[in-house]
């Protein structure tokens, strides 16, 4: 079964021709239609990604892993805190010039 994974793109493909069209018969320049069309299709595009992951999440389907690649479910979840870093790891603020 191959899944779509591209709906947010065309919701806000969908989305910016609608803010375009509405734009012209405002009477907006080009460029106010074009700019105002470029934040529609990123706000739509963001709001139908997140709708899409906490559907899939609520559904506890695998999110980022390709068809085919089973996620193995395990009772233990870790919360232990990430390792510090390493002294020499860190940087040392050589060669930084303001």
């Amino acid at each position: 079964m191959v899944r779509f994974r591209g709906l947010h793109i065309v919701a806000g493909i969908v989305a910016m021709g609608v803010a375009a069209a509405l734009g012209s018969i405002m009477g907006l320049n080009n460029t106010a239609v074009f700019t105002s069309s470029c934040v529609v299709f990123v706000a739509v595009s963001l709001w139908v990604q997140s709708r899409v992951a906490n559907r899939t999440r609520l559904q506890g389907l695998p999110q980022h892993l390709p068809d085919g690649v089973a996620l193995e479910r395990t009772a233990e979840r870790t919360t232990e805190p990430p390792a510090e870093r390493a002294a020499e790891q860190l940087p040392s603020g050589e060669g930084n010039a303001a």
